[in-house]
């Protein structure tokens, strides 16, 4: 396809030209003939802002000629209409955001830290300027989970969220779960597979997770979430023994983030926040989102529980929701919604966060406790004065020594509650070590609708 007459083009400048920005690049390329029938107008690529131009000299679908390192250059471009963001990071990328907002032009980004950290004054300056920002790609890479939580579920209150937003830690606890490996050689084999950097923390830290939920969260709920009011706890420290023992109770390991009210008779109240390992059932899907894949479950009080699963990272996965973002703000509705909404971080008062301690859940424990008459009783005593009744208890066998042990399950109890009865615990002399506490994340209807859609005949046509 010959190249569009400029007055139908419309002139994308790229930042970043690294493994997404190639993909979206390509996809311009690739499908420009189908985004031209879908708007009557075609985005190209006119200028690409880079470290090193000299780096990118094997660049494939844009002209190496439109590589510069200067931002005062990429942002003269003729014809600039639209910046598209996908270099990362903050500091000077953040800088030439601004700029460009600044110009009225509007930003397409997947830059979480960013949003995460500085949303509040992006999105002021977005407005102020008459421009907008796009930001689908930031949050769970190709799943459209912001499209979904900001116009498809506004008819009732969400109630909650949770799900799986950091594909690296996926892909080392599937292999945990499913092969057995250990921790150490699942994490070799995500940085071999690309999925992990050489340097993980981000990932399994669960600090990628708590950005990605701070900006969901902000839009799910109305009000401004940071990301320091996540409680984070990373993958780096779960054994082995845990895995096998929830697999043997019917339970797999997810990083889990998760985001809901506590309190508030009319669904009002604080939000707690969290992004940690848990158990699932497995019946519930997300057991079953396997590898790099990502999965959110929204429960939305009109609608009930949707779930939106796919690759939450990758090339062309995040490129696509990029791509997406940019058709949208190219087809004239994108800007007016986000002119039009007032539901955007710099327009919500600050989320008021609830401690961990006030949560209601079940729990996995496992306790290290000496193989000794009324051990048990003794245990079971502290944890029923705290008001935690159980609901199931296993002592596992060793080869030799003194302490064997022992799972257990509990009913909903408050976690501050479980917390202080497992210091207890581990004062006593008949136990050792640090107990080991794991949240069971029960599935938000879907296994109880699918067991009624079992027991229940089909309806007549």
């Amino acid at each position: 396809m010959s190249d569009p007459q400029d007055d139908q083009q419309v002139g994308v400048g790229l930042i970043g030209h690294g493994t997404v920005g190639q993909g979206v690049a390509r996809l311009l390329h690739e499908h420009r003939s189908q985004y031209a029938r879908l708007l009557g107008r075609v985005p190209v690529v006119k200028r690409v802002l880079v470290r090193d131009p000299a780096k990118h000299g094997d660049a494939v679908h844009v002209d190496p000629s439109t590589l510069t390192a200067d931002s005062a250059a990429f942002l003269d471009t003729p014809g600039l209409q639209i910046v598209v963001e996908v270099a990362g990071g903050r500091g000077p990328v953040g800088e030439i955001v601004r700029a460009s907002l600044r110009r009225g032009l509007p930003v397409i980004t997947a830059n979480k830290s960013l949003l995460a950290a500085e949303g509040e004054s992006l999105f002021a300056l977005a407005r102020d300027s008459d421009a907008c920002i796009g930001f689908e790609a930031s949050c769970a890479g190709g799943l459209p989970v912001v499209t979904a939580i900001q116009f498809g579920l506004k008819a009732g209150r969400i109630a909650g969220l949770y799900g799986i937003l950091n594909g690296t830690c996926n892909y080392i606890l599937t292999g945990m779960s499913q092969r057995g490996d250990a921790y150490a050689d699942c994490l070799a084999q995500a940085q071999a597979a690309g999925y992990a950097e050489a340097d993980p923390t981000l990932d399994i830290s669960g600090r990628d997770a708590a950005e990605k939920l701070a900006i969901l969260a902000t839009l799910a709920f109305g009000v401004r979430v940071d990301v320091e009011s996540v409680a984070c706890e990373g993958i780096s420290d779960l054994a082995l023994e845990d895995i096998r023992f929830g697999s043997a109770m019917g339970y797999d390991v997810k990083l889990l983030a998760v985001a809901e009210r506590q309190g508030g008779a009319d669904g009002s109240g604080s939000l707690a926040l969290s992004v940690r390992p848990c158990f699932v059932s497995k019946q519930d899907p997300l057991a079953n989102v396997h590898g790099s894949f990502n999965a959110l479950v929204v429960d939305s009080g009109a609608v009930g529980p949707t779930m939106y699963i796919g690759r939450g990272a990758g090339q062309l996965p995040t490129a696509g929701a990029v791509v997406s973002d940019l058709l949208n703000v190219v087809s004239g509705w994108y800007g007016r919604a986000f002119a039009a909404q007032t539901s955007w971080p710099d327009q919500v008062p600050r989320a008021e966060t609830a401690s961990m301690d006030e949560v209601r859940s079940r729990y996995y424990l496992r306790l290290s406790a000496r193989d000794v008459p009324g051990v048990f009783a003794h245990i079971s005593a502290l944890l029923g004065d705290a008001g935690i009744s159980l609901g199931a208890l296993r002592q596992y066998e060793v080869a030799e020594g003194q302490f064997v042990p022992v799972v257990i399950v509990t009913h909903a109890a408050r976690e501050g509650d479980l917390r202080q009865a497992l210091q207890a615990i581990a004062a006593l002399d008949v136990t050792a070590g640090t107990p080991v506490c794991l949240r069971i994340m029960e599935a938000v209807g879907y296994v109880e609708d699918r067991r009624n859609l079992s027991r229940s005949p089909m309806p007549k046509s």
